[in-house]
């Protein structure tokens, strides 16, 4: 059997040889897009007058809507602004072609009787001609072929296992994840041939799954996975190591790993055979990140690391349903179970993944994560523990999120920072909405003085110097305001992929086809250079986007102009689900009040008295009002004025008796004034649950004198005895 085996690879490696060698040529440029390029290099190079004779050349030629879009979305865009600057017809031609432009419709093949037809010819036809032409057209299909060609791997004659294999090097990197995938199959040939091809494609995303199937039990796909590790370039860590950092690419939106901003995407599971799931795109770097970290703890249960991973991805994917939520939109209902899965995982993994969340400024996670450590808490030491750092966040949203876990979490000692807990808390039991603006620039100097200028307008403000960085992080920010971005946005000449950035255009289209980001209020930075007419760019950008655009800002910066203009725009934007938000997280900080040890040492109460006392007399909700009168009632060193008014003028008789309760809680600490008690007698009175409440509370009042406490007997006496006739 094994001298069978050893001649089937010894045909397969000469087939190989001889079939690999090929030299695939890429389609040609077609004739009109090379002319519009040769009129934009002209531009380029500054000179004017060929690159106006050039552009009106090809725009006579009528050009399809399609070309155009994909010329000018490769087209370095300080480029199409040198040409607008220009001014006359330069300016109305470009400005024609920019509105002409209009994205290609994917033309991928996704028929699956017709991806079967070119697979079989690939990999069965005879004819040479015909199985390369074959290969080419399944380039259109990508990842969708994989499936029908795998089982070819299997074959025992090696010229169907070589077709296969060249095949799946035609569809190359697009395959890889559905490839690495093939790596659990039972049958240890297609096992070893698809580490081979992983090796051959020399796209690290599938490092980790090579390394893992290094440890194979089939001796020949260790081998196989070995010499693939070698062309990947890994092994320096752990396959489990391996896995991690893959995810927290896909994590983090790595566009080395994460292309396009397609609505679906593709997920890959062997189960049997390769199955497909479609995700929605929003969801899919959680999606693979959570993947990752799941196939690092198959191979390391207890990878820390992993586990954070794991409990980022689920809880990055609860803040992607609320933000499509608060848009209007609905996520996956199964997500409304992330939160307790993510709670499954235990204390260390929620504190691993605060740690992580707030190491890589993801904020909106670190709200989650804090929550989740109070939620996952046990009485474990607080001892330089992430929490007390993200008391410490640039984030206000995430220092108040961990103020409210502490307050939960209560704990005696050690956790640092725990002087600020309660003052935070207390700001965040008053808080009101908050504006938030977004600066995409790719100039650092100008970035850094727009994020200032909106920091010092009382404007929380963030800056990304990436296009595609950006539109992610708008996309995951539901409460954001206003988002800057650069006219001149991006190099998409740079041949180095982190250069790429996405430019103003694509920014933009994103930004208002997205739901989650259409009623963010846009601005653009036009930038002040020799070449650049501002007002010719100003009506580049109103034609195409009307009234999406809410103003402009020129450069260098000042100050208050800058302001007027963002000032502007977050006064024409509603604030509903930014304002739902405040309130919310002023609910939530009371409730922490209401549920925190008062006996604990670690915090100084007496700080929230005042502003607890704001909210449950004049809180923006029921709800708001109703948690900070019980939080007053818990801490039991102040308020009771508050809740006086409370008990004597709330708008329901359930925040009365809860007033009442709270009063007497108050009281049974802090000596009570004469109209507090007084105010306690005559709610006694009262019929149900508010003089039900009011006479237990008379109870707990410290300083009641005997007097009262005799007129409250003769007041509510018992009439068990009935007159007699």
């Amino acid at each position: 059997m094994k001298a069978a085996r050893l001649r089937v690879d010894i045909r397969f490696a000469a087939a190989v040889v001889l079939l690999v060698t090929a030299i695939f040529f890429p389609a040609n440029v077609s004739a009109d897009e090379a002319a519009l390029k040769d009129a934009l290099q002209e531009y380029a190079k500054g000179n004017y007058s060929d690159a106006l004779t050039k552009l009106r050349g090809y725009v006579e030629s009528n050009p399809d809507d399609t070309e155009v879009y994909a010329v000018l979305n490769e087209t370095e865009n300080r480029v199409l602004l040198r040409a607008l600057a220009q001014g006359g017809e330069h300016e109305r031609l470009v400005k024609y072609l920019l509105k002409k432009a209009k994205p290609r419709e994917t033309e991928a093949m996704t028929n699956e009787d017709e991806i079967k037809a070119k697979v079989d010819e690939a990999i069965n036809s005879s004819a040479i001609e015909t199985q390369r032409a074959a290969r080419a057209s399944l380039v259109a299909a990508g990842e969708r072929a994989v499936p029908f060609i795998v089982p070819s791997l299997a074959s025992e004659d090696a010229n169907i296992a070589v077709n296969a294999i060249l095949a799946l090097r035609q569809i190359g990197r697009d395959g890889v994840p559905a490839l690495v995938e093939v790596l659990g199959s039972d049958n240890a040939r297609v096992r070893g041939y698809a580490a081979a091809v992983l090796g051959d494609l020399g796209d690290n995303r599938a490092v980790a799954a090579v390394q893992a199937a290094t440890n194979d039990s089939d001796p020949g796909v260790q081998a196989k996975a070995q010499k693939a590790l070698a062309k990947l370039g890994g092994g320096a860590a752990s396959a489990a190591d391996a896995y991690v950092a893959l995810g927290k690419r896909y994590y983090a939106g790595d566009v080395t790993v994460i292309a396009g901003f397609d609505s679906v995407k593709n997920m890959w599971r062997w189960d049997g055979g390769l199955v497909r799931y479609e995700v929605p795109a929003y969801l899919y770097p959680y999606q693979m990140s959570e993947e990752c970290a799941s196939d690092a703890l198959g191979l390391s249960a207890g990878h820390a690391n992993a586990q954070a991973l794991l409990v980022r991805s689920l809880l990055a994917q609860r803040v992607e349903a609320e933000v499509l939520a608060a848009n209007g939109g609905s996520a996956p209902e199964s997500l409304g179970g992330a939160f307790e899965l993510a709670k499954s995982q235990g204390f260390a993994a929620a504190s691993g993944a605060l740690r992580g969340a707030l190491a890589d400024e993801d904020w909106d996670v670190a709200v989650e994560a804090a929550y989740l450590v109070a939620a996952t808490y046990g009485g474990e030491d607080m001892r330089g523990h992430a929490l007390g750092h993200a008391l410490d966040a640039p984030s206000k949203r995430v220092r108040y999120a961990a103020a409210i876990a502490a307050l939960r979490m209560s704990p005696q000692r050690g956790m640092p920072n725990a002087d600020k807990v309660v003052s935070l808390a207390a700001q965040a039991a008053s808080e009101a909405a908050i504006r938030q603006a977004l600066v995409i620039d790719d100039d650092d100097g100008t970035r850094s003085k727009m994020v200032m200028a909106l920091t010092h307008g009382g404007v929380q403000a963030s800056g990304d110097a990436s296009g595609t960085n950006g539109v992610m992080r708008a996309k995951r920010a539901p409460a954001m305001d206003v988002i800057i971005v650069r006219a001149d946005l991006g190099n998409n000449s740079s041949t180095i992929p982190s250069l790429r950035h996405t430019s103003s255009y694509m920014v933009i289209d994103e930004l208002i086809a997205d739901a989650r980001t259409k009623n963010m209020k846009i601005i653009v930075l036009v930038q002040d250079t020799a070449e650049a007419q501002a007002d010719a760019i100003r009506e580049g950008f109103s034609n195409k986007y009307g009234d999406s655009i809410a103003g402009f800002i020129a450069t260098p910066i000042v100050e208050s102009a800058a302001m007027s203009t963002v000032n502007a725009a977050l006064e024409a934007k509603e604030l509903n689900v930014d304002q739902q938000r405040a309130n919310a997280l002023a609910a939530t900080a009371a409730d922490g009040f209401a549920r925190v040890d008062f006996s604990c040492k670690s915090f100084d109460l007496k700080v929230a008295i005042e502003p607890l006392s704001a909210a449950a007399t004049s809180g923006p909700t029921p709800e708001v009002r109703m948690n900070a009168t019980k939080g007053l009632g818990n801490l039991r060193v102040g308020g009771g004025d508050a809740l006086l008014k409370v008990l004597t003028e709330g708008d329901s008789d359930e925040i009365k008796a809860a007033a009442a309760t709270a009063l007497g809680s108050v009281l049974s600490a802090v000596d009570g004034t004469p109209e507090q008690i007084e105010g306690l007698m005559a709610a006694s009175g009262a019929e149900g649950a508010v003089g039900s409440a009011a006479l237990a509370a008379l109870g707990q009042v410290r300083n009641l004198t005997a007097e009262q406490r005799l007129a409250i007997f003769a007041k509510h006496r018992l009439q068990v005895a009935t007159k007699a006739d």
